[in-house]
């Protein structure tokens, strides 16, 4: 399923955007083209992505927390 996890990464990158406000998380969601759950999914992996980053002592940056938060897709896409 490439495809899905392609379209999780947009996702995890949406939600970024949006827990950074440059989007609402209505107009993420609708960007994302995922249903709610999934878009939640991603929602909840950008924000752990960011926590762990902040724990770190490491103020994350935009493509630190959409790395972080989309490897396990990535990491699907790459087979």
């Amino acid at each position: 399923m490439p495809k899905e996890n392609i379209r999780k990464v947009l996702g995890v990158t949406a939600a970024v955007f949006a827990r950074m406000g440059q989007l609402s998380p209505e107009e993420a969601l609708e960007m994302s083209g995922l249903d709610k759950q999934a878009f939640d999914e991603a929602m909840h992996k950008a924000r752990m992505a960011e926590d762990e980053l902040k724990a770190a002592k490491k103020e994350p940056s935009f493509y630190d927390i959409v790395s972080k938060a989309a490897d396990e897709y990535m990491s699907a896409v790459k087979k």
